[in-house]
């Protein structure tokens, strides 16, 4: 299993190395969120968590849903369900809300393009910034 770690703690936020159909065999995707089904064949033992909705919000505010004791992060979960394919960049949420992982709010974008969303047009110049102290412009 090819994995690949983020910046927050043992969260795999890339690869993800069930199909499609192993997904949707696992969760039910209803309204940005995802829900145990057929939780008693995998599971036999405990408690029953059939349609309970899976995860839990990390201190980043981001879900993370647990598959065989490796945490991922909700959001490539339904990318991958719904696209059937993952993410060849980062997940981005389109309205910057972490915890809305409506389908139509997730987008696949390169790393780079995530970076530059958000910024202003002075942060986005290359390598440089205005000093107020020295009244011009400064390398960075």
């Amino acid at each position: 299993m090819e994995k690949f770690k983020s910046s927050y703690k043992n969260v795999y936020a890339n690869k993800i190395p069930y199909t499609q159909k192993q997904l949707n065999e696992i969760f039910t995707y209803e309204d940005g969120k995802l829900y145990h089904k057929n939780y008693r064949d995998r599971i036999p033992a405990g408690k029953n968590y059939e349609g309970v909705e899976a995860g839990r919000t990390a201190l980043n505010g981001r879900c993370q849903v647990s598959i065989n004791y490796i945490k991922y992060y909700r959001s490539r979960l339904i990318f991958k369900m719904l696209h059937g394919n993952d993410a060849n960049g980062v997940v981005d949420h389109i309205n910057n809300d972490c915890t809305n992982d409506r389908i139509e709010n997730l987008r696949d974008i390169s790393q780079r393009d995530n970076r530059w969303r958000g910024k202003t047009i002075a942060d986005k110049l290359s390598g440089g910034n205005w000093s107020e102290v020295k009244m011009m412009w400064q390398s960075n």
